[in-house]
């Protein structure tokens, strides 16, 4: 296998492989034998991981996406993490314990803030993209149905297939899930037990 991101003391090999694979496939379209048409690009995958590693509070996963991120894309890694932190910010509030009006003025703020990133990164898909994923990670309907409109039509816009652009975006979510929670905890563990 040609990465090695999951491996420590108490991890079972072959759940590590397991994992090393899955990024594989999740980030690269590939198995390392078989390749396949993939519909997100890269950098946008690696920003949509590094806002999950943030949202998920996992130092290590921030590391990792931050440094794959930076290379793939023109902005230094402090503008990169400034805006990925605005973007997790924003996304920590839950809309479903606001008013209808601090409602509709988050949607404003929302917008204006999406568009202020999307024209400093080049790329309109990657804010809604992680809007979506974190609406996907904590299943919050309002997120899933106000990202998932704006990026429907952007990918449309785009000439884009939506639906395995989407399924490639929840296979990010998933991944991210058990990275992060595997990677919070392995240096604890290693402390405690090894």
């Amino acid at each position: 296998m040609s990465i090695t991101l999951f491996q420590d003391r108490i991890f079972p090999r072959h759940i590590s492989d397991l994992m090393n694979l899955m990024h594989m496939m999740v980030f690269n379209g590939t198995d390392g034998e078989e390749k396949w048409d993939t519909y997100l690009d890269l950098r946008q995958k690696e920003c949509v991981a590094l806002a999950l590693a943030q949202y998920y509070q996992c130092d290590h996963c921030v590391s990792h996406h931050l440094k794959a991120a930076h290379k793939l894309g023109k902005m230094e890694p402090e503008t990169l993490q400034q805006n990925i932190s605005r973007i997790i910010l924003f996304l920590r509030i839950d809309t479903r314990a606001i008013s209808q009006s601090e409602k509709e003025h988050w949607i404003n703020a929302w917008k204006r803030f999406a568009h202020k990133i999307a024209v400093t990164s080049g790329d309109n898909a990657t804010p809604y993209l992680i809007g979506l994923a974190i609406g996907i990670a904590r299943d919050d309907e309002f997120l899933i149905d106000f990202c998932g409109n704006d990026i429907k039509q952007i990918l449309i816009d785009q000439d884009i297939e939506v639906l395995p652009a989407i399924g490639e975006l929840e296979s990010i979510v998933i991944f991210m899930k058990a990275a992060a929670s595997k990677n919070r905890v392995a240096e604890k563990l290693g402390r405690i037990f090894s």
